[in-house]
């Protein structure tokens, strides 16, 4: 065997002797599975500073560059430019500043046990009493609950989180990253991670975010004044706008978004998407709890690859925060299933010759792999997915009526919601660009009501920005423009497949042509490489300004169209098969599986785990 080829090898092996432990502590330590957090998080930090280390030798990678002559055939280029890019995504070149990521994975670590430990709650406005509740809950009482006052102290509670990371060392973590950020020659933390992860620079990826804010303001002011207008004064309060914009309509839909069907209608619409997972392992983990991480995530902690010819397929572990019993809870399990399934429906389709290519970290592109998820999701809002796969308990069809009522809620406030989306790159950029000097917590938060007004045109955001988890984190730091650029690219995506084929819903092309176009080459595609080689073009925003602008009378047009356009589009209803293996657990209880049944009987028992079935 050649050199080469052994150091090849050796890196594969290592790598997962790596990763994989590194992940499964991450599951066990954001899951809350173990009796001692503490010791859990200390042995994630200490498995994550194991990884970095092998990942930020430059000795390793000059002995891999040094490999470049030796690679004569087209699978050892590709397997080798794949191992470099890694690599070079990495890569830290001074001890010093080595040492220093260290320090921050250590002080990461702290803040999320500090964050875990944070008795976060509010008080009820009508009996005096303390209530604790979970970011998620206190987010649904804000968009659901009919009254003004405890919608006003989810607020605050919210807002609380702010105040509390930042007196947990939150500032100290921002210092020591812009630190980080210089000693390896960028301006600050968010600049290098944007050239490592997206491979473009953060000038130029600001200037497409402003541009996209530039082209939704006129939209967001105009539907702002109607909005206003129409629901008089205290509106565009953050704590009432979301409620005024959609509790009626939310709590009309809930029945319909039964909590329970929400693991069968996922199933379902996958499969009849074309969607396979190639023999992959999901761990789902559903429902809300304390000690556990309020956002969902998808990681894997077993690439899948070719090993040596023999696929290897992935092992993945995804997560969602629902409510059993809340209003928007049905809607929230869905939207996270479709959301983090086509994240692992992506990295479960990876056809590669190793695991650098399809593991989820740099030089994986945030915008490539969000794009995925956010394309799947997107699925949710259509009239005709909603048509066809919402139903009461009772088995009663969602009428059209509420479908189109629910358009004429979302349709004039399209533009807003991409300017929500915003406030959290353009308030992190902010952040990272305040002097050290000068990084105290009122110059911060004034700095994000500051941005959180010019985008959202309210009092202040609807969601403080330090109550986004991904800020606090290392992994989803410098992270959340991604979600920007995927929903444009989510846009341009759905604007293929409709033009093409004219539905989206129960449509056997898209996972097939997904797999090939988007997942198959992983990190070895850049993210317009993949679009170009779907849609013909690279990223543009001009589908989703379409979108956005849409009057409401035509989107309802479009929407009947789509409908109608049912009665013609096949609904497959053989039992599920999406080709792998599925364990849904609430923390340490297993609730159902497919190792000893199907789809369908596992779909019975969580539905009566949670009490509908």
């Amino acid at each position: 065997m050649s050199n080469l080829n052994t150091t090849l090898d050796a890196l594969t092996a290592r790598f997962n002797e790596l990763h994989t432990p590194k992940e499964d502590l991450f599951w066990a330590a954001k899951m809350g599975l173990t009796d001692d957090p503490a010791a859990t998080q200390r042995r994630h930090a200490e498995a994550e500073i194991a990884m970095n280390r092998f990942l930020q030798d430059p000795q390793r990678l000059g002995e891999l560059r040094s490999l470049v002559p030796d690679a004569t055939t087209a699978q050892e280029r590709a397997l080798l430019d794949g191992w470099i890019a890694l690599f070079a995504a990495n890569t830290i070149e001074r001890p010093e500043a080595r040492k220093l990521s260290e320090e921050i994975v250590e002080r990461e670590g702290e803040l999320q046990q500090a964050r875990a430990r944070m008795k976060l709650g509010y008080t009820d406005p009508e009996t005096g009493a303390w209530v604790d509740a979970s970011s998620n809950r206190l987010a649904l009482l804000m968009r659901n609950d009919p009254l003004p006052a405890r919608r006003k102290a989810a607020f605050e509670a919210m807002r609380s989180i702010e105040d509390y990371v930042m007196e947990h060392g939150f500032l100290d973590i921002v210092r020591k990253r812009n630190a980080l950020g210089r000693m390896l020659g960028y301006e600050d933390y968010y600049a290098w991670r944007v050239a490592v992860v997206e491979r473009m620079g953060k000038r130029e990826l600001f200037d497409t975010l402003g541009d996209l804010a530039a082209r939704t303001a006129a939209r967001t002011r105009a539907e702002l004044a109607r909005f206003e207008t129409a629901h008089g004064e205290g509106s565009l309060e953050p704590w009432n706008f979301l409620f005024l914009r959609a509790g009626k309509i939310a709590a009309e839909l809930d029945p319909y978004f039964g909590f329970g069907k929400a693991l069968r209608r996922w199933g379902r619409s996958f499969m009849n998407l074309g969607v396979r997972f190639r023999g992959a392992t999901l761990t789902l983990d559903l429902v809300d709890r304390v000690g556990k991480y309020e956002n969902g995530f998808m990681h894997g902690p077993e690439a899948a690859f070719f090993d040596k010819g023999r696929w290897r397929p992935a092992r993945i572990n995804f997560t969602a925060n629902a409510v059993p019993g809340t209003v928007g809870s049905g809607l929230r399990a869905t939207e996270t299933l479709f959301h983090e399934g086509g994240h692992a429906a992506h990295f479960s389709n990876i056809l590669s010759d190793a695991p650098c290519f399809s593991q989820e970290f740099a030089p994986t592109s945030v915008a490539y792999a969000e794009t995925q998820s956010m394309f799947m999701d997107s699925l949710l809002d259509d009239a005709d997915w909603r048509a066809r796969y919402l139903a009461d308990r009772q088995g009663q069809r969602i009428p059209m009526e509420l479908i189109e009522a629910a358009i004429r809620e979302s349709q004039p406030m399209r533009a807003w919601d991409v300017r929500a989306m915003l406030t959290v790159p353009m308030a992190e950029r902010a952040l990272y660009e305040i002097p050290d000097a000068e990084l105290a917590p009122e110059r911060v938060k004034a700095t994000f009501r500051a941005v959180e007004r010019e985008l959202q045109g309210l009092g202040s955001g609807v969601r403080p920005v330090l109550a986004v988890p991904h800020l606090l984190s290392g992994e989803a730091s410098a992270y959340y423009h991604g979600y920007v650029m995927a929903e444009m690219a989510v846009f341009q995506t759905r604007a293929f497949f409709l033009g093409r084929d004219g539905h989206l819903v129960d449509n056997p092309r898209v996972g097939p042509d997904l797999a090939e176009r988007y997942w198959r080459p992983g990190n070895a595609a850049t993210f317009n490489e993949t679009l170009r080689a779907l849609t013909g073009a690279a990223l543009g925003a001009d589908a989703l300004v379409d979108a956005c602008n849409l009057d409401v009378d035509d989107t309802i047009a479009h929407a009947r169209a789509q409908v109608a356009k049912l009665a013609h589009i096949p609904h497959d209803e053989r039992p599920v098969d999406m080709d792998m293996k599925l364990r849904v657990i609430h923390g340490r209880e297993a609730i159902a599986s497919t190792e000893d049944g199907t789809f369908e009987s596992a779909c019975d028992a969580f539905e009566r785990w949670i009490g509908e079935g």
